[in-house]
């Protein structure tokens, strides 16, 4: 059958018959007081829970969360991340990112820059006026506004976001 999983069987358990001879040299009275025998101070493990990250610090609107102080971007629902946090690279101090909210206005999946001297900026996802985007590109300096990821973190925005979804961008 296509697109349908099998199982392989379950192994099979141990029936009374092969229990019985595998105890067989402790005698039936040791068997008998192993089975009996409490654990002694024994208390059920607590299960691990893996530690808590902090929330990002968006709004529980934000579909794309983006700090730019700690250089980390989080693709969110209701307040909890989904994905992240991702490592970004920012604007300069001459050509900042904007702080605030915004919507992600249009995406190109393989988008040159006409500003910046064809520059290619894949997996594009635009969110304000002045041509600022989420792109995949190098972390290794500035960018003049825009939010740098790595390669597949910028195609994971890319598949997520759509036009009108929330982006947030704090410092």
């Amino acid at each position: 059958m296509v697109g349908r999983h099998h199982r392989s069987p379950a192994p099979r358990r141990a029936t009374s018959h092969t229990a019985r001879r595998a105890l067989a040299p402790f005698g039936v009275a040791s068997a008998a007081l192993l089975a009996a025998a409490p654990l002694a101070g024994a208390a059920p493990a607590a299960p691990q829970q893996p530690p808590q990250a902090d929330p990002p610090p968006c709004s529980d609107a934000a579909d794309v969360c983006v700090d730019l102080s700690e250089e980390q971007a989080w693709l969110t629902d209701d307040g909890r991340a989904t994905s992240g946090p991702m490592a970004i690279t920012s604007g300069s101090d001459e050509d900042p990112t904007p702080t605030g909210e915004f919507t992600v206005q249009r995406k190109e999946r393989h988008h040159v820059s006409r500003e910046f001297g064809r520059a290619p900026m894949p997996w594009s996802v635009f969110f304000d006026d002045e041509g600022r985007a989420f792109h995949s590109g190098s972390r290794a300096s500035t960018s003049h506004g825009c939010i740098r990821l790595d390669k597949d973190d910028a195609r994971d925005v890319f598949t997520a976001l759509e036009p009108g979804d929330q982006v947030e961008i704090v410092r």
